[in-house]
């Protein structure tokens, strides 16, 4: 799938292999480097090649966006038990940010739920991280429920529950 955003032409492989889990990793720990910035580590900076790849063996798939050829957003994603898309660590390079990947990435992952004759998308987010739910929310999200999950950190936090309207 190719669009454009912004000025640059945008591929979205919804499918990519496990030969794409570097650059996958290279785009996750760029993106989530800010919530140790701030004293909140992510449990996406202890992901690495090799327990990605041991997620898609397991059934998780990974979605690539790039530009000129250079990976600059990425999702994982899977089926969830209620019926609807799973998708989980989308991230996108501090410096592609604002040029409509997000957007871009949820609507090729709702095309692809719809294909695979799913309910919609679901996610969880921080419950701290107001401006991600903002995000979510204008994409066609809905906070459908509050919970506790254990990070990869080993911190408990308070994350909402999301689903498509």
């Amino acid at each position: 799938m190719s669009t454009d955003v912004g000025n640059a032409p945008i591929e979205i492989d919804l499918n990519v292999g496990t030969e794409h889990v570097d650059a996958a990793i290279t785009v996750m720990h760029s993106a989530f480097a800010e919530y140790s910035a701030r004293g909140e580590a992510s449990g996406a900076m202890f992901e690495t090649p090799r327990s990605l790849r041991n997620e898609m063996r397991d059934g998780t798939r990974l979605a690539i966006a790039r530009t000129d050829g250079e990976a600059v957003a990425m999702v994982k994603y899977q089926t969830a038990s209620d019926g609807t898309l799973y998708f989980g660590r989308l991230a996108i390079l501090p410096t592609a940010r604002g040029r409509g990947l997000a957007s871009t990435l949820v609507q090729a992952l709702r095309g692809a739920a719809r294909e695979m004759g799913l309910r919609g998308l679901s996610c969880r987010v921080r419950a701290a991280e107001t401006r991600n739910i903002a995000i979510y929310e204008h994409l066609g999200l809905t906070v459908v429920g509050h919970e506790d999950r254990r990070s990869l950190t080993g911190a408990v936090l308070p994350v909402v529950l999301m689903r498509d309207a």
